[in-house]
Formats: structure tokens, C-alpha cells, sequence
């Protein structure tokens, strides 16, 4: 059988800041648009070069362990969770960027151990009481930015506007 015909992607010059990046993804997680967030996060993380890259590709593979116990993919939420636990690690329990990442990282580990207890047919059932909350203090990533020397920042901490070019 023939696949559909793809809509042509067309590349998309635009402006983002991290700090916005990161409170939209934190609001499109915990609003439950998991596939919205993965994209918001990703922005960011195709970007940056730095140690803080790994935290970023650990919270996007989170987002899309989401996308898999929504579509009762157990093989692909082990798949992302385990490997997001492995991204996380080094942020843990002391955060970074604003972010809690003990408690997303604690979140996931008991979302493994309650897929473990239920079985593998029945992962659509983690949702929505085993999601976790994305938390960002927005007041601590001036002094996060410096101490990663993150991507997206001027040397004091302060954001700064960047052009990225994405597929639409």
C-alpha cells in the first residue's frame, strides 16, 4: 500500500531565547503535550554544545517516553526513561538550569517500577497518575547560564536572543 503523500518541510528562520524555551516546554509538559514540549526543549538542545546539552536531551527523552505510554509503547517508554535517567544522573539531586531534576528524575524511576508491576500491554495505564511535574525557577538560570556556560547567554547571565533555523 502506498504511503500518504508528506507535506514539504520548509526550513524557518526564527528567534528564541532559552529562558522562553525552556518555560514554554515546561508549560507543554505539564499541561500534558508531551510530542510540544519534546519540540520547545529540542530547539534549545540541537543548539548548545556545552555540559548542559545532556540535561536538555534527558528532559526531552522524558517528554517523549510520554508520547510512547500515550500510544501503550512499553518498549519505547523503557527505551527513553532508562536512557533519560542516564542524561540526568549528573544533575542530580543539585539541579540545573532552574530546574528539578530530582524529582522528574525520582518521577521516572517509579514510572519504570510501576511498568514493571503492571506488564508491558497495560503502559497506557501510567497516564496520567505517574506524569511528572516539570518545575523551573526562572530566578536561579542567570546564575545557572553562568555556571554552564550555557548556550543562549551573555557572559553576566543574561539572555540572549538567538536566530535558530528549524523544519516546518
Amino acid at each position: 500500500m502506498a504511503q500518504p503523500a508528506r507535506r514539504p518541510r520548509t526550513l524557518v528562520t526564527k528567534t528564541i531565547t532559552v529562558p522562553g524555551n525552556l518555560r514554554e516546554g515546561v508549560r507543554e509538559f505539564n499541561t500534558h503535550r508531551f510530542f510540544e514540549a519534546h519540540e520547545s526543549l529540542e530547539e534549545i538542545w540541537q543548539q548548545e554544545r556545552g555540559d548542559v546539552r545532556d540535561l536538555y536531551k534527558g528532559l526531552i527523552q522524558v517528554a517523549a517516553a510520554w508520547v510512547h505510554v500515550r500510544r501503550n509503547n512499553a518498549f519505547g517508554v523503557r527505551r527513553l526513561l532508562t536512557t533519560a535517567l542516564g542524561y540526568l544522573a549528573p544533575y542530580r539531586p543539585e539541579g540545573a538550569m532552574g530546574l528539578n531534576v530530582e524529582e522528574i528524575a525520582a518521577a521516572s524511576e517509579r514510572t519504570l517500577a510501576q511498568l514493571d508491576r503492571i506488564g508491558d500491554d497495560r503502559a497506557e495505564e501510567l497516564y496520567p497518575d505517574f506524569v511528572p511535574v516539570y518545575r523551573l525557577a526562572e530566578e536561579q538560570i542567570p546564575a545557572e547560564a553562568m555556571r554552564w556556560d550555557a548556550w543562549g547567554f551573555d557572559a553576566h547571565g543574561n539572555e540572549v536572543p538567538m536566530e535558530i533555523t528549524v523544519a516546518e
